[in-house]
């Protein structure tokens, strides 16, 4: 197989709708206890491991006594199926395992991510699926892309990754991969298109570029 043809997919934000569901729980945390909480803290918060979030209720010591309640209502949620999918985006995985070997990554449990990939009737069988929980270092360490190219017996820089966080675009960086990123939730910042190969606004934008990379590769 061409080593080109390696995407890696972060299912969590391209199908799923995650960031939007924690976003409603900090809007509603936000309101009911009149405590600010700025895009920046959402975005650093995310997906990122403990130990930065550790660092960022230190940071935020507002914040900080809400964090467990939104990871349980977060999980909850997640358990309930009170998630949505992205048809487009789903489309654009059909297409792209034509060309590519797709290997997914999640910020969830493993067992977590299934079932919902089972309740959405989402085919993952010959698939490769990685969780950040299953490496020492989450995001935004590049420990997830690593254990990919040491799965695929590949060197990482040969790897193309799809993400729309920040956590998840330095982590490819860090990681020596070519992070494209997807302004799904928020505009390109500088320090994202710092840490980004290619970013894109729009979705068709990005379809465009995967395909016209692996044309490229060939």
């Amino acid at each position: 197989m061409n080593l080109e043809k390696t995407l890696i997919i972060t299912l969590d934000d391209f199908i799923f709708d995650l960031y939007k569901i924690k976003n409603k729980i900090w809007d509603r945390i936000e309101s009911e206890h009149q405590v600010e909480i700025s895009e920046q803290f959402r975005m650093a918060y995310y997906d990122a491991h403990l130990e930065k979030r550790e660092k960022l209720g230190r940071e935020y010591p507002k914040i900080a006594p809400f964090f467990n309640e939104v990871e349980l209502t977060f999980n909850e949620m997640i358990d309930n199926g009170k998630v949505q999918i992205n048809n487009e985006h789903l489309a654009y995985l059909t297409q792209w395992s034509r060309v590519y070997q797709l290997i997914y990554c999640t910020n969830l449990k493993l067992d977590r991510m299934k079932k919902l990939l089972d309740l959405f009737k989402i085919d993952y069988e010959n698939t490769h699926i990685i969780s950040a929980k299953q490496v020492l270092n989450s995001k935004p360490e590049g420990d997830i892309y690593l254990k990919v190219a040491r799965l695929l017996n590949i060197k990482a820089n040969t790897l193309t990754v799809i993400d729309s966080t920040l956590n998840g675009i330095q982590a490819a960086y860090l990681a020596n991969t070519k992070g494209l990123f997807l302004a799904q939730f928020h505009e390109a910042n500088a320090t994202i298109k710092k840490f980004a190969y290619a970013h894109f606004k729009q979705s068709h934008d990005l379809n465009e570029y995967v395909l016209n990379l692996i044309n490229q590769s060939e």
